[in-house]
This record gives C-alpha cells, structure tokens and sequence, in this order.
C-alpha cells in the first residue's frame, strides 16, 4: 500500500465517488441485481460491496501477488480462494439484510441471484487487481530498464570521453619547445599560447555533456594554427564559419578526430595539399563539412586518440536520431558531412 503514490491514491478515489455517484443517481434508474437506483434501494448495498471490493482488489494487487505469489503458486491460489469466498459470503449476507429490510421475500431464486451477482462483481475486481499489477509491474520495470540503459549509455559516454587525452598535446609542446630554443620567434611563443588553450579546453571541458560551438571553433582554429606552423607551405587550410556566434551547443571533442583524419591522410612533405572546412547552421540544423586531398607520402600526425569509429559511437549516443554522418572518398579526395539537429 505504501507503494502508491498521492497520485494514485487521487485517482482511484476520484473514480470510486464518480463510479457511486453515476451508479446511484437516480434519474439512471439502475438496476444492479435486485436492487436499483430508482427507489434508492441500491445505495447502501453499493456503497458496503464497493468498500469490500476494494479490500479484496488491494489485497491481491499489493499483497497476494507481489509478496505470497513470490512462495509459491499453491500458497497464492489457497490465499486467492479464502480471500474470494470470504468477501463473497459477507457481501452476500449483507445484501440479504438490505433486501430483507425492503420487506420483500427472501427465497431460493433471489439467494441465487444475489450470489452471482456478488459472484459475477469479484471476478471482475480479481481481473481488474491482476491487470492493474502486472501494468504497474510493468511500467516500473520499463521505467527501471530505461534508467539502467541510461546509465549504461552514460558509462560508455565517459569511456569513450576518458580516451580524450591530452598525450599529443604534450607532444606538440615539445616540439614548439625545441622550434623556441632553435629560433626564438614570435610564432612560437604564439603556437605556445595557443597549445595552452587546447590543452585547458581538453582537461577541463572535455568532461562536460556539452560545449558551445564557439570553443569547438576555437579549439579547431588552435589545432590548424599548429599544424600549419609544422607543415608551413605544405599545407594551406580553409576554415570557414559563419562570422556571428552560433547560438548552438556540441558535445566537446566532437569535430576534432576529422580535422585529424583530414591531416593525417592529406597533408604531404612533397607537396602542397588543401583541407577545406566549413560550418554553418542551415534550416537550424549544424552542418559541418571537411574535404582533403589524398596523398601516398604522409606525415605522422599525433592525434587524441578518437578514431572515427569512437566518433560513430559518441554521435549515436548523444545524438541518437539526430544526425547524419556521411563519409565519401576515391582515390583523390576524401569528404566528411556531419549534420545534426539540436
């Protein structure tokens, strides 16, 4: 019984007085058996049967099912059968009495009468208790089930999220530290700075569900500015976005494994190569577009450690019906479309 909620306790008590009510008004004129809401001699006998009726509803749902049904099926059937035929006798006599003080004759076709009747109302009180505890088991283990599904999907949310590392950033650090060393020039000390950013961005809101678009923009630009400042003249890359803040949030680390691929398999020491990379909010839905250039002689790219398979993963579990991953390639040119909805 505690089981219930104020909710419900509302609701069932808000259709047993309508359920009363429509049963006894009189200009129904109801017939119930022997009795009837014309003469007003239904009220009592309804208003009695309807409080032992809902003794032996509650007493299935919340107890003989939930907790003897757990013994045994002998145990429930013995305890379902007592329950029945006592409420069944005394809903019985009662309405014996109530017929009896009409003044009416009390014979062997209205004893019958009255025990199907009385018969007929708990068959339909034991099926309604079932149905509204295997529903209510059901909905509960539903609602448990998708909680669990949740949680699990979160767990793989923060493994996939817990490869994001910050190891190539560490990398790269090195290598500006020893451009610093060899050179000296603002570039580097500007490369520095900007590593800084990346390497604050990737610790501290990596974690988070989600970023706005704005820092992913940011973190992008920080990681070309670098790449570019290694490879110079072999690389030229085109990022474009539009100029005003897009009001649109992200998960974080999303972008960035195409931005690696697209390094990873376009850029060259023997020659020139272009990666093209586009933003923009269309019929209010995130587009995100990169297209290189295939080359045979690569350079070796340190990355985050997010594969564009991580990367499938991470969108179906934060973005699950929301968005469309295509991927498209020849021998020249490799393509990536990404677009999401909010």
């Amino acid at each position: 019984m505690k089981a219930i909620s104020n909710i419900e306790w509302g609701i069932h008590l808000t259709l047993v007085v309508v359920g009363l009510c429509w049963l006894n008004y009189p200009a129904f004129d109801l017939s119930y058996g022997v009795f009837s809401s014309g003469d007003g001699s239904l009220l009592w006998p309804s208003v009695i049967g309807t409080a032992l009726n809902l003794v032996l509803f509650y007493a299935i749902a919340f107890y003989l099912i939930p907790v003897v049904l757990k013994k045994g099926v002998a145990p429930f059937v013995i305890w379902l059968t007592v329950l029945f035929v006592s409420v069944s006798v005394v809903e019985s006599m009662i309405d014996a009495v109530f017929y009896r003080s009409s003044g009416l004759p009390l014979n062997e076709d209205i004893w019958l009468e009255l025990i199907l009747m009385v018969i007929g109302t708990h068959v339909l009180v034991v099926i309604m208790a079932f149905a509204y505890r295997f529903s209510r088991d059901w909905f509960a283990n539903e609602r448990l089930r998708r909680s669990i599904s949740e949680h699990q999907l979160r767990a793989e949310l923060d493994v996939l999220k817990s490869q994001i590392n910050p190891h190539f950033l560490f990398n790269a650090l090195n290598n500006l530290f020893s451009m610093a060393l060899q050179s000296g020039d603002e570039k580097t000390a500007e490369g520095i700075s900007k590593l800084s950013e990346m390497m604050r961005y990737v610790l501290e809101r990596a974690s988070e569900d989600k970023v706005s678009i704005q820092e992913e923009i940011q973190y992008i630009s920080d990681y070309n500015y670098l790449q570019q400042l290694r490879f110079k003249e072999h690389v030229r890359v085109q990022f474009r976005y539009p100029e005003a803040p897009l009001h649109f949030q992200i998960a974080p680390m999303l972008l960035v494994p195409f931005v690696e691929n697209a390094f990873k398999y376009g850029v060259s020491s023997k020659s020139c190569t272009t990666i093209d990379i586009r933003m923009a909010i269309r019929e209010k839905r995130f587009v995100f577009e990169i297209n290189n250039q295939k080359v045979e002689s690569r350079e070796t790219i340190p990355s985050t450690g997010l594969g564009l398979k991580n990367v499938r993963q991470r969108l179906q579990l934060v973005y699950p019906g929301r968005h469309e991953l295509t991927i498209t390639e020849d021998d020249q040119q490799y393509q990536v479309r990404l677009t999401i909805l909010p």
